[in-house]
């Protein structure tokens, strides 16, 4: 019972770490329910299988190959984002250096590991040294604006429409036919609220 009790309560400790990455700063900008019960339960996994490597004693070669089949679990038929892959191999690992730690009974560096990725993350994505900026593309029918002479024109006629103070804007195609312009237009995430109206089509970086 006792070693139960002690397995179950490392096993919860990954995974409140794990969690608050996830549901705390993961969340903030993609809320996908999906992606994140794929990253919490990915992460429990690794953990569970590293805990039964090192009891069972597997040998190195068994140990690959069991990753190895794992492998073939990737993100095959979906578009992975490098937010998305970065923070998949930040659980992963993360897992994986406690499951390993923990029974070495390491609890300084198992802490030091930890704090030290919480931390980063943390100033990462909350930090204003890393503004997140995302961009939509805009159906824009005022061919003049897009003249050199007329560029404070575009921003201010850019920012009425769409409701977004731009940072960037980039013309993508031209179609005189129709008399239309595709705008790509850069924005600070702050603004994002309230988008997807007069032919907005929002991009994640």
């Amino acid at each position: 019972m006792d070693i139960f009790l002690s397995y179950l309560g490392r096993l919860g400790l990954n995974l409140l770490v794990v969690i608050f990455i996830v549901v705390v700063l993961y969340r903030r900008r993609k809320p996908s329910r999906a992606y994140s019960i794929a990253l919490i339960g990915g992460a429990e996994m690794v953990y569970i299988i590293i805990t039964l490597m090192v009891n069972m004693e597997i040998g190195l070669g068994v140990g690959f190959g069991i990753f190895a089949i794992f492998s073939l679990l990737r993100f095959r038929t979906v578009s992975i984002s490098l937010r998305d892959m970065t923070y998949l191999f930040v659980v992963f690992t993360l897992s994986l250096a406690n499951a390993l730690l923990m029974d070495l009974e390491r609890w300084e560096e198992i802490g030091a590991i930890n704090l030290a990725v919480l931390l980063t993350l943390l100033v990462l994505e909350l930090g204003p040294f890393l503004p997140n900026r995302s961009s939509v593309r805009l159906i824009y029918d005022d061919l003049e604006a897009l003249q050199e002479a007329n560029r404070d024109r575009l921003w201010q006629d850019v920012q009425e429409r769409s409701g977004l103070t731009p940072t960037r804007i980039s013309v993508d195609q031209i179609n005189l036919a129709t008399g239309l312009a595709t705008l790509k237009v850069y924005f600070t995430e702050q603004d994002e609220e309230g988008n997807g109206e007069n032919g907005l089509v929002h991009e994640e970086d």
